[in-house]
Formats: C-alpha cells, sequence, structure tokens
C-alpha cells in the first residue's frame, strides 16, 4: 500500500475551487436586481396558477386574471390539457423504450477486450524490447522524441 500524504484541512480544499473575479459592483447589483425581477415574476405566476385551482377568485387573482385576460376556468383547462400531455408522452416514450428492448435486446451484449499483454505490443514491432522495459519502470516518462519507429515496410509505401 502507498503510505498517505499529509491530509489537507477542509478550508485548504475548497480554496482550489473558488473563482475570484474582478467584476464591478454596480454590475453585480444590477445582476441581482435582474434576479429578483425574475424570481418575483416567477413566485406570481405559481400564486397566479395555485390560486385559479384550490381556492375561489380573490382580490389579487382577479388582478391577475385581468391582466392575463384567463378566468380559473381556462386556467384549469390549460392545466389539465398540460397534464393529459405529460401523461401523453410519457406513455409514448415507455412504448418506444418497450420496443427497444424487444428489438435490440439488452445492453449486456458487449464485450471489452483484454488486458493489453507484453507480447501484444511487441508483436506489433512498434518499439524494442530495452524501450518497453524502460516505459515500464519509469514512474514519470517525458519523451523528447517519439520512441515509436516506423516499420521498414511501412516506410517504403509512405
Amino acid at each position: 500500500m502507498v503510505k498517505p500524504g499529509q491530509r489537507r484541512s477542509q478550508r485548504q480544499l475548497s480554496q482550489n475551487y473558488i473563482i475570484k473575479s474582478k467584476t464591478k459592483w454596480y454590475r453585480e447589483a444590477l445582476v441581482g436586481t435582474f434576479t429578483l425581477i425574475v424570481w418575483v415574476y416567477c413566485l406570481g405566476v405559481i400564486y397566479f396558477f395555485l390560486n385559479s385551482v384550490f381556492s375561489p377568485s380573490q382580490e389579487y387573482s382577479m388582478l391577475f386574471e385581468k391582466f392575463f385576460r384567463m378566468n380559473n376556468v381556462d386556467i384549469r383547462d390549460f392545466l389539465i390539457f398540460s397534464l393529459v400531455l405529460l401523461v401523453v408522452i410519457y406513455l409514448l416514450l415507455d412504448l418506444w423504450s418497450y420496443y427497444n428492448r424487444k428489438r435490440y435486446g439488452n445492453l449486456a451484449r458487449r464485450q471489452y477486450p483484454d488486458p493489453t499483454t507484453k507480447e501484444d505490443l511487441m508483436s506489433l514491432d512498434l518499439i524494442d524490447e530495452t524501450t518497453y522495459e524502460k516505459l515500464q519502470k519509469a514512474k514519470i516518462v517525458e519523451l523528447k522524441i517519439n520512441p515509436v519507429r516506423i516499420p521498414s515496410e511501412n516506410r517504403k509505401k509512405s
């Protein structure tokens, strides 16, 4: 077993992932403001849908209804249509998956090759045995020249 090195603290590890940028404060404030506006809008839409489904008309919901020119019945019809469409799409994808399983079977049919042995590499005749031994024994390999030589019959063709 390899001996573990000195352990780093969680703070030291998290320092590697902190991204520091040089953005202006007013740009960040503008981004924050637009983000807040979008969140308020999304919460308003969620409130609009939930209010139309679960409760009778109230002052705020009537304001939304006038603004969007819809009433609770239209919203309920839209939600039912969306739910039916979701179920139909799910069933179609499930049928497609069933068809693919029956047509092509499971994916356990793939077989991966065995690990490469020294004899396999030597039979390629690309490196000599001393170079192979050097590469196997070295902890760090730095190649200044390409150790793979082109076989003589390939040199004549190119």
